[in-house]
């Protein structure tokens, strides 16, 4: 695998993580999805090698920060998007239908955050 430019860490199985799922859908293959779980072999070596590490969390709870620092990930950039964005998002599995139109918002947020990035990485 090509060493990413980009690697966004998220909490596993958290709206974050759709929310990033959703916005890699416009963004190139330099850009990668690294949920934080239970089993993170393989995920730890991809963030080490990344040139940024960004992690984003969707709601107040910041679960991917508190287990980003736990696992001692060094990363330059956090991103609450609930925080940025005035959203509220819940931290479930299963978005109720509700919170679909947030998703799109903060992936379409964090698209425009990526892409600037990536244009000071080149």
């Amino acid at each position: 695998m090509e060493i990413p430019k980009v690697c966004i860490v998220v909490c596993e199985d958290s709206i974050s993580e759709l929310v990033v799922r959703e916005a890699l859908k416009e963004l190139s293959d330099y850009v990668v999805l690294c949920p934080l779980g239970t089993e993170n072999k393989g995920t730890s070596e991809i963030i080490k090698r990344a040139k940024y590490v960004m992690v984003v969390d969707s709601c107040s709870d910041k679960c991917g920060k508190k287990r980003a620092e736990t696992l001692g990930i060094q990363y330059n950039e956090y991103l609450n998007l609930e925080e940025e964005l005035g959203i509220k998002m819940p931290c479930l599995k299963n978005p109720s239908v509700d919170v679909i139109d947030d998703i799109g918002l903060a992936a379409v947020h964090l698209v425009e955050r990526v892409k600037e990035i990536l244009e000071k990485l080149y």
